[in-house]
């Protein structure tokens, strides 16, 4: 008796679990920088997800030899892709950091809990470990955009 009625419920209960996409426009176009150690990778991945969101991304490799420019654009928040754990990344995060205060989102590929907690250390927002869900993605980067208040960035 129990089996038909469960059968009867399980598609409308899957139906509404589905969360709702979010909308692509933002009330202003807001522009991102995107930092990474694998350029093809994250143009055909991160980048892709972020510009279907609605976002403009400008796309750099790590290079701790150069610094960031932080002021070429009105960046709203930072990026930052990596898939090795050799601290480039994070010595990286606490140079944006010591500059800025906008909004740092950490990609992490394959990598260890303790990575994310050297990131949090580092000075991350937040993070999200690859693979990834596109729209849990790019709700986590609304949702920092949105708490965030836009401000001039002194560097």
């Amino acid at each position: 008796m129990t089996e038909p009625y469960l059968e009867a419920l399980q598609p409308e209960q899957s139906r509404a679990r589905q969360p709702l996409v979010l909308p692509a426009e933002m009330p202003e176009k807001a522009v991102l920088l995107c930092v990474t150690e694998d350029v093809s990778s994250a143009r055909t991945g991160l980048v892709s997800a972020l510009k279907r969101a609605g976002f403009e991304v400008d796309l750099v490799e790590v290079n701790l030899h150069k610094p960031l420019d932080l002021q070429v654009k009105p960046y709203r928040a930072v990026v930052v892709d990596v898939n090795k754990s050799d601290g480039a990344g994070c010595e990286l995060i606490r140079r944006i950091r010591e500059q800025s205060a906008m909004p740092i989102m950490l990609v992490l590929h394959g990598m260890a809990r303790n990575d994310v907690l050297l990131g949090f250390q580092a000075g991350v927002d937040a993070y999200m470990l690859a693979p990834f869900d596109e729209r849990e993605f790019q709700a986590r980067m609304r949702g920092l955009l949105q708490r965030t208040p836009i401000r001039p960035l002194i560097v």
